[in-house]
């Protein structure tokens, strides 16, 4: 069952798509406030770390998100595939495993309220079920091997 690997290249392009934007935001940055200062006969033209945009630290910590559960993605979906227990209900669960993740980057990068008038955090009702399919995902790949 070779279509488990379908939403894992999404995945993958996800976190390749929020690694481009984060450095493509990250250059224009340092491009729009750099100065020519040179130090020991080396131009530096990176502003300090912390003082980039909303947008720039939201997309990094978002791109650091997709090295973290992600990677029990890719294993359940391999350890799938090796054991040949794969379904369409397992496909299924990894498209919205991939969705509700690219619905939490989204998100993260561009909204990211923490919550919504004092109540539960909004970026955690799009993780937790994202987190619950996982888990989902591992709990019957165990109990079909």
């Amino acid at each position: 069952m070779t279509e488990i690997f379908v939403p894992m290249f999404y995945m993958m392009c996800l976190t390749a798509t929020v690694f481009l934007f984060s450095t493509g935001i990250r250059l224009k940055e340092i491009y729009l406030t750099s100065s020519d200062a040179s130090v020991d006969g080396e131009e530096h033209r990176h502003p300090p770390f912390d003082n980039g945009s909303v947008v720039l630290r939201n997309s990094q910590r978002n791109l650091t998100n997709l090295f973290e559960f992600p990677v029990l993605f890719y294993t359940v979906c391999i350890s799938i595939f090796v054991a040949n227990t794969g379904d369409a209900y397992f496909v299924q669960l990894a498209y919205w495993y991939f969705y509700l993740r690219t619905i939490h980057s989204f998100y993260h990068i561009f909204f990211n309220h923490l919550a919504i008038n004092g109540g539960f955090p909004m970026r955690a009702m799009i993780w937790i079920p994202s987190t619950a399919v996982l888990v989902w995902m591992w709990i019957r790949f165990i109990t079909l091997i």
